[in-house]
């Protein structure tokens, strides 16, 4: 049985939205990171930082968001969440979920720890929020909104007219700005690209919506 450690609202939410997609048999475990049980030796042998997502099968185990999405995605070709390998579409995929965790990760996560995380859990002890970093992060997703927005324009998904993996990584990012308060509503095509994902029953078991 695979095996999804979670604790939700983090990326761990991007792996269950795969596996519920890909109709995936899985069991949660859920790793509660207010009670500090990311801290146990136990898992901390499953992911070595403490954080989630991490996946466990009878093969591998295998920590990072986008890492497990595409293994997932990859081990299912028959869904067809994804370009076939070496597939010039391919480039495109690999391009968005890429940008997902590298372009909107950093500036939502910039936001959030700057508004919003508790300090008490801030790193290192005793940093304070910092409103000219909270807004860099505002403005840097900003940018990387209106590069979604112009993409998505003529488009109903970030490959054309098919849902793929890129998807799903890219709407966990619209996930979290949304959550935390940042602007996807200045943005009508990229909030009803949003929408479209939120009506996939997947993406409602994998989110609770």
């Amino acid at each position: 049985m695979i095996e999804l450690y979670e604790f939700p609202p983090t990326r761990s939410q991007r792996a269950k939205w795969a596996l519920e997609e890909l109709g995936i048999d899985y069991s949660s475990q859920l790793v509660d990171m207010m009670a500090g049980q990311q801290d146990a030796p136990a898992y901390r042998a499953i992911h070595p930082l403490g954080v989630v997502p991490a996946l466990k099968t009878d093969s591998y185990t295998i920590f990072e968001s986008v890492a497990i999405v595409l293994q997932l995605i990859d081990e299912h070709p028959e869904a067809k969440l994804a370009p076939a390998v070496g597939a010039p579409e391919r480039a495109l995929y690999y391009q968005w979920c890429v940008f997902a965790s590298a372009e909107l990760d950093p500036p939502i996560m910039m936001y959030f720890d700057n508004t919003l995380r508790p300090l008490e859990h801030m790193h290192p002890p005793g940093t304070l929020h910092d409103a000219g970093l909270a807004e860099r992060g505002r403005r840097d997703f900003a940018t990387r909104a209106g590069i979604l927005a112009d993409v998505l324009r003529n488009r109903d998904y970030l490959l054309g007219s098919e849902f793929s993996g890129a998807d799903i990584l890219v709407g966990h990012s619209c996930f979290m700005a949304t959550h935390i308060g940042l602007p996807i509503g200045d943005y009508p095509i990229l909030e009803a690209y949003y929408g479209r994902l939120q009506q996939r029953p997947a993406y409602q078991r994998a989110y609770g919506s």
